[in-house]
């Protein structure tokens, strides 16, 4: 089992209530699917992404992918990543995103970097 594999799984377990977080829990499992999503934008840019330090952004990495790479893939990234992010980020204003939100876009992770649910 990948470490993708794992934090997917884990988020999904999170959002079934098997790993008893409380109101925290949709976001930890948001923050788990975009630590997922990272591996796979770093496993798609290892190419032509300097390993020397400064490392580049998961954001610029992103421009990249879709500029360089499939359009539409690197657009369909950029667009679960910022959702995810969102998602993940807690403002004093907003409500807790919900479960369904957070499966739909953990689903969504799944279906970029190809990984299937454990059953």
């Amino acid at each position: 089992m990948t470490d993708r594999t794992a934090l997917l799984d884990y988020a999904e377990q999170v959002l079934d209530g098997r790993v008893p977080l409380g109101s925290s829990g949709p976001r930890t499992a948001a923050l788990l699917s975009r630590c997922a999503l990272e591996d796979w934008v770093d496993e798609q840019s290892a190419d032509w992404a300097p390993s020397e330090h400064p490392y580049p952004s998961t954001r610029s990495k992103l421009v990249v992918l879709e500029t360089l790479g499939d359009r539409a893939t690197g657009g369909r990234a950029r667009f679960i990543w910022e959702s995810l992010s969102r998602t993940a980020h807690h403002h004093a204003y907003e409500l807790q995103p919900s479960v369904a939100e957070v499966r739909l876009l953990l689903d969504q992770v799944r279906a970029l970097a190809g990984v299937t649910p454990r059953e």
